[in-house]
Order: C-alpha cells, then sequence, then structure tokens
C-alpha cells in the first residue's frame, strides 16, 4: 500500500462553525493540507474574515467566508450555492456548526429544547442535503456528534439526546449519499480545549464554579487513559484522516477523538 500522504490539493472544503475554536482548527489543517477552505460563521464577521485571510496568507489555499444560520434550510442552500459560485463544488463538507446546552432538569423549555435540535439535529440535516445536491462523487460528509451521548453527564441531557441523534443519522445518511460515493462519518468528541471549555466545564462542575484553569484540567484529563484534556488540533487531525482518500472504506461510523474518555462515567 502506498504511504499516507492525506494530499487534499485541489479539493474544497466547506466547515460549519469554523470562525474560531475547532472548526478554525479543522480549517486551518485542511489548508494545511491544500484543500481551499470555506469559512462559515453565524456572528463572528470579523473573525472569520481575519481567518480567512490569515489561512491564505500562511498556506497559500484559496479562502471564502460567508454568513448562514444553518438552522435555517435557506441559508444552508445560500452557503452551498455560493460556495459552488465562488470556489466550485465542494469535495469536503465538514458539519461542526453546533450549540451547548446545560441545564437543571425542571427548568428546561419547550423552546430550549427546540432551539438545541434545530441547531444541533435539523441544521446538520440540512447541511447533508445541500451536500447530496452539490458535493462532487467520491466526497467526504462530517457530521459532528459527542461522547456525551454515550457518556452520563449530570444536566447536560438535552444536549446528549441531540448529539445520539445525530450518531444515529450518520447511519442512514451514509446510505443515501453512499450512491454518489460520498462517504458519512462523524467525529464524536470529548474534553477539548476549544474558547468554550472553561464555561462549560464549570457548568458540568455547577457547585464548584471556583475551580481554578489547573484544577479543571486535572478534573477532566481523570476521564482519558491518556492523562491530559484534548486540544482543538487533536479533532482536526482525525477529520483530516477520515476526509482523506485512503479513508474510502470508512462509512456510516462514528469516531470517539476523546482520549478514551466516553469508556469513563461522569
Amino acid at each position: 500500500m502506498d504511504e499516507f500522504t492525506g494530499n487534499l490539493e485541489g479539493k474544497v472544503a466547506i466547515i460549519t462553525g469554523s470562525s474560531r475554536g475547532i472548526g478554525a482548527s479543522i480549517a486551518t489543517t485542511l489548508a494545511q493540507h491544500g484543500a481551499a477552505v470555506v469559512i462559515h460563521y453565524i456572528n463572528s464577521a470579523f473573525t472569520a474574515k481575519s481567518l480567512a485571510k490569515q489561512i491564505n496568507k500562511e498556506y497559500d489555499v484559496a479562502t471564502y467566508s460567508i454568513q448562514a444560520d444553518i438552522s435555517k434550510p435557506e441559508d444552508v442552500a445560500r452557503l452551498f450555492e455560493q460556495t459552488v459560485k465562488v470556489m466550485g463544488a465542494p469535495d469536503i463538507v465538514v458539519s461542526n456548526a453546533g450549540i451547548e446546552h446545560f441545564s437543571d432538569l425542571s427548568t428546561v423549555t419547550p423552546e430550549e429544547i427546540d432551539h438545541v435540535f434545530d441547531v444541533n439535529v435539523k441544521g446538520q440535516f440540512f447541511v447533508a442535503q445541500q451536500a447530496e445536491k452539490f458535493m462532487k462523487e467520491r466526497g467526504r460528509l462530517i457530521l459532528t456528534s459527542s461522547v456525551s451521548a454515550v457518556m452520563g453527564v449530570p444536566r447536560h441531557a438535552i444536549y446528549a439526546a441531540s448529539k445520539a441523534a445525530v450518531t444515529g443519522m450518520t447511519k442512514c445518511l451514509a446510505w443515501d449519499l453512499g450512491k454518489k460515493n460520498i462517504t458519512v462519518n462523524c467525529i464524536a468528541a470529548g474534553g477539548i480545549k476549544s474558547d468554550m471549555y472553561q464555561r462549560n466545564a464549570k457548568e458540568y462542575m455547577k457547585d464548584e464554579k471556583n475551580l481554578t484553569m489547573e484544577e479543571l484540567d486535572a478534573r477532566l484529563s481523570a476521564w482519558s487513559p491518556l492523562g491530559r484534556v484534548g486540544m482543538p488540533d487533536d479533532i482536526a487531525g482525525a477529520v483530516a484522516l477520515l476526509v482523506s482518500d485512503e479513508a474510502g472504506w470508512i462509512t456510516g461510523q462514528t469516531l470517539h477523538v476523546s482520549g478514551g474518555a466516553h469508556m469513563a462515567t461522569a
């Protein structure tokens, strides 16, 4: 077998929710491998445009930034239509946009549930719909779940339910898009030190909000056999593997990129 290269030159990648955090790391990593990247954002226009310029300068690949509300099908359609117009048909789509949710069971409202599912479930489904319509043959679609879908976390039921829905959706979409030789896989991240890390960790540890960052790291590091928290680049590396030519026989799978945290109990 030829040596793994991960070469993405000539490919176009859309990464939703990529102006910051894990999404920005994914966009940067795919650009490092040669892909032209579309930076999607909902509110952070300046951050998205700055990242696009930085990636273009550092890696000499085409970049494009675009605003869209992933929970609205018409916005998702516009995201893909504009990408095709400006960059060409996408080879890679990473559905990374999502929202967190923590709340006491007794206070969760129907509106909160709808909002979480509108973004985390319906939004990813709308992305898959447009991916089927616009992606090139032999493309790669990556959805985003979480270890929360299989690991009990207090005050996190609505978020966990939304991410569990995505893992089920992944298996079905692999069949739906398989007719175009498009693989569909899912990344279930856990314990990642992204821009939302401290806020989310403190929501999990509701009664211990005065913990230092070092103490938070130690608590979440204990979830992993590797003894550390994850970084955005850990997720980006897994995405780069799944979108490579060499990963063409992997589809319908949820890959837990959590340092083994999904084997632990909260």
